[in-house]
């Protein structure tokens, strides 16, 4: 029986990291779709069914934590969002977490973000 295919949305307006996630997650294991602003964040994530969410706190268009809360409004707290950011302030990992979400600070560890995703999707 083959592994699953998680599928991920990642918002970075960050053209470096639309290449570089979908090498860092093994095909095999993910499927990734990269916009680069926080509006067509929200309009990808409402077009089709999603495993988990990652989102820049700083993009264009709306913020991460704005994105965050709209994915809250209709799926819920459970539903896994991942807030990337390279502030590593008290009240930014506090607005991250009252949205319940997972909070990785920047530069991304790409040996590692696999194996994050895959713990919080289990």
């Amino acid at each position: 029986m083959s592994q699953p295919i998680y599928r991920v949305l990642v918002a970075d307006d960050d053209p470096t990291v639309a290449l570089l996630m979908p090498v860092a997650l093994d095909p095999e294991e993910f499927s990734v779709v990269a916009v680069d602003n926080g509006l067509d964040a929200l309009a990808e994530f409402r077009r089709m069914p999603w495993d988990i969410v990652l989102l820049d706190v700083e993009m264009p268009g709306m913020n991460g934590f704005e994105v965050c809360a709209a994915i809250r409004q209709t799926h819920g707290r459970d539903f896994p969002v991942v807030l990337v950011s390279g502030h590593r302030d008290p009240e930014s990992i506090a607005r991250a977490e009252a949205l319940n979400a997972s909070y990785i600070v920047k530069p991304v560890n790409w040996q590692s973000i696999s194996s994050q995703l895959k713990a919080l999707l289990a």
